[in-house]
Parts: C-alpha cells; sequence; structure tokens
C-alpha cells in the first residue's frame, strides 16, 4: 500500500499520479496498480491495471494514464493522502547504453499518443536523443520531454489525426530508435526502418542469421546479397543473371535487392500495449507472437526488438 502525494488531470481524461515512496525500476517497466479498498468481497474491478513508469520524482513514482475504464476511472478519482496498491516492477524495459555508447549513437525516441508515457525515463536517460511526439488532440508533457533532453528543439511535436508523427522522422539518420506507441504506429515504423519485408521467409532467415554475425565484413556481406539475389531471380523469374543490375532482373528480386540493402539499417525497440491481468506471466493473456514463438508481454516485454515481432499479427490486435 502506498501513499498518493498528488494526483492531477493533465487534460481531458489524461492524468498524472505521484505515489510516495522508493519505487525502484528500469526505463520501459510498468507497476500493476489499483485503488486500495481492501480486496474486499465485492470489489471491482478486482484486477490491477498495468500502468507503465514515467518518472521518478522527488517525492516518489510518477504513472501517466489514460482513463480507459473502470479501473483507472477510479484511480482519477483518488486525492492526495488516499491509497493505491501497487505491485512491481514488471516487464523488460528499453535497453541502457553504456554512457561511451549511448554518446556515439544517434538515438531517436518516437512516442504516440499515451506511448509517450514510458518514454520520459528514456529521454532524460538519452538526453541527446531527438524526440518526436504524436498526439490527435490533446497534447501533454511535452514541457517534461523539453526539460529532459540537453536542447529543447531536440523535440518535434506532431499534433494532427489525419498525420502519422513518422512524417516528422527521417529514420536513416539515427542509429537506434525507441518507441512506444499503437499498434499500426510501430508497424509503419517497423516499416520504415526495413524491418518488414517482401523476400521468401528461407531467404529473410537466413539474412537475419548473416546480419547478426557480426565478424562478417562487409565485403563478404555484400558479396553474400549479390549471390542470394541472383539466385532468387533466377529461381522465381526463370533467367540467370549474372549482375545485380541485370535487365532481367523482376520486380521481385528488386524488393529483395531493397530489403537486403538495409544491413545498416536502425536498431529498432518497440513497446507494446497489450491487456493483462496478473503481470507475473501467470495467465498468458498478454502473449504475443514472435519470430521465437510466444512471448509474454509482462515478461518478455513489453519491450521487443522489431526483428523479433510477427508485424502481420500485431497490426490485427
Amino acid at each position: 500500500m502506498a501513499t498518493i502525494v498528488a494526483n492531477e488531470q493533465l487534460a481531458a481524461g489524461i492524468f498524472r499520479m505521484t505515489v510516495a515512496g522508493d519505487h525502484r525500476g528500469e526505463m520501459g517497466q510498468f507497476y500493476m496498480v489499483r485503488c486500495d479498498d481492501g480486496y474486499r468481497a465485492d470489489s471491482y474491478p478486482l484486477l490491477s491495471r498495468p500502468i507503465s513508469i514515467h518518472e521518478w520524482g522527488k517525492e516518489g513514482i510518477v504513472f501517466l494514464y489514460r482513463v480507459h475504464g473502470r479501473g483507472t476511472e477510479l484511480l482519477s478519482r483518488q486525492m492526495a493522502g488516499q491509497h493505491v496498491l501497487l505491485e512491481g516492477p514488471f516487464g523488460t524495459g528499453f535497453p541502457r547504453l553504456d554512457v561511451a555508447q549511448s554518446s556515439s549513437q544517434r538515438i531517436a525516441l518516437v512516442g504516440g499518443g499515451m506511448g509517450v508515457a514510458p518514454l520520459l525515463p528514456v529521454a532524460q536517460h538519452y538526453r541527446h536523443a531527438d524526440v518526436y511526439l504524436g498526439y490527435s488532440g490533446t497534447v501533454f508533457a511535452v514541457d517534461s520531454f523539453k526539460k529532459a533532453v540537453v536542447h529543447s528543439e531536440q523535440v518535434q511535436v506532431m499534433n494532427d489525426a489525419r498525420r502519422s508523427v513518422l512524417e516528422l522522422l527521417d529514420t536513416g539518420r539515427y542509429d537506434c530508435i525507441m518507441a512506444c506507441g499503437p499498434a499500426g504506429m510501430l508497424r509503419a515504423l517497423a516499416e520504415q526502418c526495413g524491418y518488414i519485408n517482401t523476400m521468401p521467409e528461407h531467404i529473410h532467415n537466413e539474412w537475419m542469421s548473416k546480419e547478426s554475425m557480426s565478424h562478417h565484413s562487409s565485403a563478404t556481406a555484400s558479396a553474400w546479397m549479390t549471390t542470394e539475389i541472383e539466385q532468387t531471380s533466377s529461381e522465381q523469374a526463370g533467367v540467370c543473371s549474372s549482375r545485380m543490375n541485370a535487365p532481367s532482373m523482376n520486380t521481385s528480386s528488386i524488393n529483395i535487392e531493397h530489403k537486403m540493402s538495409t544491413l545498416q539499417r536502425p536498431a529498432l525497440y518497440v513497446s507494446i500495449e497489450r491487456r493483462m491481468a496478473c503481470g507475473l506471466g501467470a495467465c498468458l493473456t498478454c502473449t504475443v507472437r514472435t519470430r521465437h514463438g510466444n512471448r509474454r508481454t509482462c515478461k518478455e516485454g513489453p519491450v521487443f526488438r522489431a526483428e523479433e515481432v510477427c508485424w502481420d499479427e500485431l497490426a490485427h490486435l
């Protein structure tokens, strides 16, 4: 049981709750939160709500949440001095690069809607990162991000229901991108970064294996790509080609060439939002399918590397 220090409304349906105490966690992790009603027999809703860590303040831990159902509606009514039940921290958060590594990396943070909430601790850690925030009518927490980074100009905002925050982002400028937001936005970002491809699965799997072998030189990778493209072109079009730009190359092999040219694509980490009941990995309600099998958002996630995610399935969540 923890005491609420403040529970302020930032915008319509958006609240910022500060809870006293030394509550630990990593950027991207979350707590299971519920009102303290003594767990009476008639308690409703009985289950806690997963809310990501938004900040560690001087007075305690801070949660940013949207009223979206009975549980969060009850939380929004709580006042300073009242109590909430916290369990956590849970989940696997965003990577924490060492100082030398992070200082040489060009990093971008991309948040859409309530997906901005878990990115503030990331911005406070990677203060040189560029921040892209997308909204569709209600803007919140922007000032906190501007204070977190070195220069306020690093924060760019898109507030238009008909446009995407990704229009502001040139993925080719960055070595690493960390994002949270609606599934559609994350999928579009993965496609923009070159993680969604049209090549045959056996070619894709071998490519991923080659990419993960850091000891391969660029010359070796180039030779391998040329060979695979020529073989694939021959298999699919029935045409033998001795060069990558041969006139006989069909559209399918051009797509493969394009996707294989993205070996220098930025590392992409995405925080996936799913409904969950326990937060402990026992109920399996938050399971998502990955290339390594089913994974639990509350344990192996919510942060996943883009190459792990089965994007076609995620788009339908």
